[in-house]
């Protein structure tokens, strides 16, 4: 019973990671001064597809839309050839060696070089409670996965209604990274910080994730790349085949790649099937001088970029293109 629900609290932590893009945030702001600030990104005929790209990539997160949320286990799966971020990527490979799912805390060896120490903190150790928290500190662990993770993360428990180990139940985590850092090849990717994450199966067939953060850095290569007030709210309908998903989200994203900070809100939520690109819904991306694209799903192939280069409610520009040439402007 212990070994399926840390397997729940793991596998929870790559879907919450998922949706977050893959990176870090604090309650706090993140960094030291305070919340991070950019001056906002100007909007061109020309940039449109690089920043609607880049926003999609976090509305989306990088493959929710084929992510394949079960009852009991959420599970994450990359789609439509986009890349998983390093973070999620490490912490999804780390959720298969065996000294994850001790049943007691203790420090283990990883199976090529490196350390985790595992701290298990429960009232009950036959079930899951409010308060209960699973720690792992990583020194330069390497278990053969491709990876090599570093730092600490830890899961709590903030919210518990039903039973996690079946197709009904309410779980509410906090999830902190402190110095954690993850290296693949050449890249490494950091992350420090707090993501709330909750996922509701109360109503099966239907599921619902919610994630949100008041800040949320990822630094890779030397960029770094921010979101303030993030919130993403994903429902998953298993009643149809195709799964139906659908997604609801705010936040500003600041990013060199785009030349400052846009605002993003959801003008109608968006709807995919199974693991195709969104068909439906509307992404409002505001930058410098009231200046709008609006990113419509005109079906699961295609997209339409509304600019509004002047911010005077008028669409100066309009593009249409594939979902996979969005993202790859990005």
């Amino acid at each position: 019973m212990k070994q399926a629900l840390r397997n729940l609290c793991i596998a929870a932590a790559g879907v919450t990671l998922l949706a977050a893009c893959g990176g870090s945030s604090d309650d706090s702001g993140g960094l030291t001064g305070g919340t991070p600030t950019a001056e906002p990104a100007t909007i061109t005929a020309q940039n449109a597809p690089m920043i609607a790209g880049a926003v999609a990539e976090v509305a989306m997160g990088q493959g929710v839309f084929s992510s394949i949320f079960t009852p009991d286990i959420p599970i994450a799966a990359s789609g439509k050839d986009a890349a998983v971020s390093p973070i999620l990527s490490a912490a999804m490979k780390s959720a298969a060696p065996s000294q994850l799912y001790a049943t007691s805390s203790g420090l283990e060896n990883c199976a090529i070089s490196g350390t985790v120490d595992v701290q298990v903190i429960m009232d009950n150790p036959l079930e899951l409670s409010i308060n209960d928290s699973f720690i792992f500190e990583f020194t330069n662990c390497d278990d053969g996965a491709g990876v090599v993770v570093d730092g600490g993360m830890t899961i709590t428990i903030v919210d518990l209604v039903g039973d996690p180990a079946t197709d009904s139940f309410l779980l509410g985590m906090q999830i902190n990274f402190s110095a954690f850092s993850v290296t693949e090849g050449n890249e490494t990717t950091s992350a420090d910080g707090t993501i709330s994450f909750e996922v509701n199966s109360l109503n099966p067939p239907v599921t619902t994730i919610s994630i949100a953060t008041r800040t949320f850095v990822t630094t890779s290569e030397g960029t770094e790349e921010v979101l303030t007030n993030f919130t993403v709210t994903i429902t998953e309908d298993a009643s149809t085949f195709p799964v139906a998903v659908t997604v609801e989200t705010s936040f500003t994203f600041s990013s060199p790649r785009i030349g400052g900070e846009v605002i993003v809100t959801t003008s109608l939520a968006l709807e995919s099937m199974g693991e195709d690109y969104p068909l439906f819904g509307e992404l409002r991306i505001e930058g410098a001088n009231q200046a709008v694209i609006v990113m419509i799903a005109l079906d699961a192939n295609t997209v339409r970029l509304e600019v509004d280069i002047d911010g005077d409610g008028a669409v100066d520009e309009t593009l249409d293109m594939t979902w996979d040439e969005l993202m790859a402007a990005a």
